[in-house]
């Protein structure tokens, strides 16, 4: 199957390794990729430096949306790309536009604030299914990217386009441990920069943290271990989401999942994109 992604890699170490489960899945062909929210033309020299790693083929490389369509400011965690030297050499076509890129792919992987998406789905678009990483459905709290551009979030969900969501009360159910990192680090060069940049995150958020998007994008590969519950899907004017249960509702949102599953078969197809070469 094909997909699009649009991630804000960099920040976060989770963007990071949904792209390399998705390279090491060979369920998915990933078409494009778009980055947005901030410096995206930085984001996008990161994800052509992850293909070079794996020594895979680079798909087209968008960068996208820099500002939210709030006007919240852009939170920027200050390490992005540090641990990726001479990224200015990454060559990214910067012609390419992000929204047209998006409107092309049928399923699309959105691991990032929304805005590029909410972008797409403003014109004639192909897109019949959203994977999304976002929302917090338990604590009446709002999720990062959600909160970093709401009113792109409440676009994206009241146009009813079918998704499927996992939020951050389940993500958060898988913690990468010791020995997940050291798996990650002994396959090839890839790896060896995953658990770098996990430990990068881990040090700067003061916690072992979780793999989230990878969790999204899972999701959506494995089904047999995650529980949805079809409704629809609201967002308030602060970010905070929450789930009206209707059988046929477009949105279908995870409410639990198999933890040490999901974990074992991430770190599986991490290494599998990190030390295989394509053959597609």
């Amino acid at each position: 199957m094909e997909i699009v992604l649009d991630t804000d890699i960099g920040s976060d170490v989770d963007d990071l390794l949904a792209l390399a489960m998705l390279l090491g899945s060979p369920e998915w062909t990933v078409t494009a990729v778009s980055t947005v929210y901030g410096d995206t033309l930085l984001r996008a020299r990161m994800v052509h430096r992850a293909y070079r790693l794996a020594r895979r083929p680079a798909p087209p490389i968008a960068a996208g949306a820099r500002e939210a369509h709030s006007g919240r400011p852009v939170w920027w965690a200050g390490h992005e790309g540090k641990l990726m030297p001479d990224l200015a050499g990454e060559q990214v076509d910067t012609s390419l536009d992000a929204t047209s890129m998006l409107r092309d792919g049928t399923t699309v992987a959105a691991i990032g604030p929304l805005t590029n998406v909410a972008d797409a789905l403003a014109g004639p678009h192909r897109i019949e299914r959203l994977v999304i990483m976002g929302g917090n459905f338990t604590a009446g709290e709002p999720e990062h990217n959600i909160k970093c551009d709401v009113t792109a979030a409440r676009t994206v969900f009241d146009a009813g386009v079918p998704a499927l969501v996992t939020g951050i009360d389940q993500t958060e159910r898988v913690v990468l441990d010791d020995d997940s990192i050291t798996a990650v680090r002994s396959c090839g060069a890839l790896g060896e920069l995953l658990a770098a940049e996990i430990r990068q995150f881990r040090t700067w958020l003061g916690r072992p943290d979780s793999p989230h998007d990878a969790v999204a994008v899972l999701a959506a590969t494995r089904p047999e271990l995650f529980t949805t519950v079809p409704g629809w899907i609201r967002v308030d004017s602060e970010g905070v989401t929450t789930l009206e249960p209707q059988a046929g509702g477009p949105h279908r949102v995870v409410v639990d999942l198999d933890a040490p599953a999901v974990l074992r078969e991430i770190v599986s197809r991490v290494c599998r994109a990190a030390t295989v070469e394509a053959d597609r």
